[in-house]
């Protein structure tokens, strides 16, 4: 267990203090929070009977207990270990990644902010003067669990052209993601790719188009939802354009900070993939052989062990 704060310092939190001198952090049994997120449902009361009708139902956010136990090796070591954790939790900088492995299973990652815990306690159970004890408690706003790697799919007029990674990773979320690339495709009519997503629930592509493209249109078959930008608009050629859906991302926009919005088509639906099979399909013209575009996301999991 991991923790990276805001400006990149990574904390281990799971360190070995069992030698002939311990010193530094460690878990101790009771870790909470790390599986099912809770949920909200909402229901209308039926009239002049027993009972509700389910309407609909929300993940909230998510909050993890981490009880800590630090130790130093005189009691300087033990101070600066608690200020650097103190700096790299400080929720004012921003939130930071606890990245959980379990086993040989692959890393998982929550987006979290300090909530409490660290207001520290010098009672003799739980402090002394080579060590401390915290209940660290993070808030996750987006309750769902992330891989360490995204997925990319891509397509160009040769399908086994590879291409640089065309986004460059904006926020804490993605800097520290491994590109994986699964699958191309053609550009035309039978530019079709299957998308697997392996998420528990829907995930979030965000898209670039690096070359020439006019008129392009995105299709999800599975979902039937799509959203494309007017026929008459092209992707200048020197130029990267993103189409990130994400919640709380949404922006459509070239490199150099031009917005896109008004040159979409009318009723878009930025779209997310569905867990499982997805059909997608993009359309458009005015290729070069420069012309590349990509779908990448992350996959997202309600436990650290997947679900």
């Amino acid at each position: 267990m991991t923790w990276t704060s805001a400006n990149g310092d990574v904390i281990p939190l799971t360190g070995d203090i069992s030698g002939r001198r311990p010193a530094g952090l460690a878990v101790q049994w009771g870790p909470s929070g790390f599986d099912l997120p809770t949920y909200d449902l909402h229901a209308d009361q039926l009239p002049n009977m027993d009972g509700a009708m389910f309407r609909t139902t929300r993940a909230t956010s998510r909050d993890v207990t981490i009880p800590l136990y630090i130790r130093g090796l005189d009691r300087k070591s033990l101070i600066t270990m608690k200020n650097r954790l103190f700096s790299a939790l400080n929720p004012h900088a921003g939130p930071g990644l606890l990245t959980v492995r379990d086993g040989d299973l692959p890393a998982r990652h929550l987006k979290c902010f300090y909530v409490s815990g660290l207001e520290g306690n010098e009672t003799q159970e739980s402090a002394g003067f080579l060590h401390i004890r915290y209940a660290l408690i993070l808030r996750a706003m987006d309750p769902y669990w992330y891989s360490n790697s995204e997925n990319q799919f891509d397509w160009s007029l040769k399908s086994s052209d590879v291409g640089s990674f065309l986004s460059p990773p904006k926020d804490l979320h993605r800097k520290f993601l491994n590109p994986l690339r699964i699958g191309s495709a053609s550009l035309g009519p039978e530019g079709v790719v299957e998308v697997n997503n392996p998420s528990s629930v829907e995930s979030w592509p965000v898209w670039s188009i690096s070359g020439r493209a006019t008129g392009l249109k995105v299709l999800n078959k599975t979902t039937g939802k799509s959203f494309a930008f007017s026929s008459n608009y092209t992707v200048p050629d020197d130029q990267v354009a993103t189409v990130d859906t994400r919640p709380g991302f949404k922006n459509v926009a070239l490199d150099d900070g031009t917005n896109l919005w008004p040159h979409l088509a009318p009723n878009p639906a930025l779209w997310a993939l569905a867990p499982g099979r997805n059909i997608v399909q993009v359309e458009g013209g005015d290729y070069d052989d420069k012309t590349l575009i990509r779908l990448h996301f992350t996959p997202r999991y309600l436990s650290y062990t997947g679900g």
